[in-house]
């Protein structure tokens, strides 16, 4: 199994890569590997991409907040907690916001909760790079009150809502679960542009173990040997004819082993397993609910059905037009 990593370190590391993308010179399209949307100005978020200077700053930012960490928040005082909180809250510079990420963002439920309070406050004015972290947050996290508090925090922006990167999840992820997660905040953020994704992610053909065949077998082992004992010498005297017409004798130990014969027979069971893959045709609740509480309308699992409505002049007014996603060069 792969070495163990942190759940706050890799998740922190994705969100990096999701803050760099919003500020990428070129914009990425959906169809682009992931790790090109990443590439671009990843030095104003974190260090090792920018120049000495950049990596400076980030370095002095995450100082700042790490001693308010260490002073205020690693505490059983409520009043202290309190404190650090209002201390990060205050916090006017955007650039802080990667080291708060990268101090808070752990398995402590307290810190996690206080870092999307903050991160809530920057995306309710305007700033991409909280909004990113927020759609990750609210794809990615396996706590399903922190997915819906990063939705809810979304909505605090007045403008059209933050929802390109949790469209590309729902375009480009691979993971089934996360599309749902994605195909849910959707619909919670009321966008509507999301309809043409989710009808043709309502239905997906996967690869899937839909069995397995199993054979039963005895393995039978014939197995013959012989043991020797330890050697063990006896006398024995021997006589022969010497030159004069005498005999001589003499005696001289003669080595003696003792060899047994054996076999046995050996019989074990064997199974061998050969699973069943198929690609299937999997239903998505998710999609279907979230496609019902954008549209107002219900046709199942029909995909030819919704496509068919998509056409029509009552969805035109409704749902805007298909347009590529675009990440970044905003």
């Amino acid at each position: 199994m792969r070495q163990a990593i942190p759940l706050g370190l890799v998740l922190t590391t994705i969100l990096f890569m999701a803050a760099a993308a919003w500020a990428a010179d070129e914009p990425a399209t959906a169809s682009e590997p992931a790790k090109q949307k990443a590439d671009a100005s990843v030095g104003s978020v974190a260090p090792g991409k920018g120049d000495a200077a950049a990596d400076a700053a980030f370095t002095e930012r995450l100082k700042q907040v790490r001693l308010i960490e260490i002073k205020y928040l690693r505490t059983t005082d409520e009043k202290q907690f309190q404190q650090g909180r209002q201390k990060l809250l205050e916090i006017k510079d955007e650039a802080c916001i990667g080291p708060m990420v990268q101090v808070l963002y752990t398995d402590n439920a307290r810190y996690r909760g206080l870092l999307l309070e903050v991160l809530g406050e920057w995306a309710g004015h305007g700033s991409k790079v909280a909004q990113a972290y927020l759609q990750e947050v609210a794809v990615g996290d396996a706590n399903a009150s922190n997915r819906k508090r990063a939705v809810e925090n979304l909505k605090t922006w007045t403008g059209d809502p933050p929802t390109k990167r949790i469209m590309a999840h729902l375009a480009l992820d691979e993971v089934p679960v996360f599309r749902d997660r994605a195909a849910t905040a959707l619909a919670a953020l009321a966008e509507k542009k999301a309809v043409w994704l989710l009808v043709e992610r309502l239905v997906t053909t996967e690869r899937r173990v839909v069995g397995a065949e199993i054979n039963n077998m005895q393995v039978v082992m014939d197995i013959r040997g012989q043991s020797c004992g330890v050697p063990t010498f006896r006398h024995a005297t021997i006589s022969a004819a010497v030159p004069g017409g005498s005999i001589a004798t003499a005696t001289i130990d003669l080595p003696e082993v003792q060899v047994i014969d054996f076999k046995t027979t050996i019989a074990m069971p064997d199974r061998h397993v050969t699973a069943d893959v198929q690609m299937v045709q999997i239903q998505h609740p998710e999609v279907l609910a979230a496609l019902k509480q954008l549209t107002g309308k219900d046709f199942g699992y029909s995909q030819a059905a919704w496509q068919q409505w998509l056409q029509s002049a009552e969805a035109s007014k409704v749902v805007p037009p298909w347009e590529p996603i675009r990440l970044g060069g905003e």
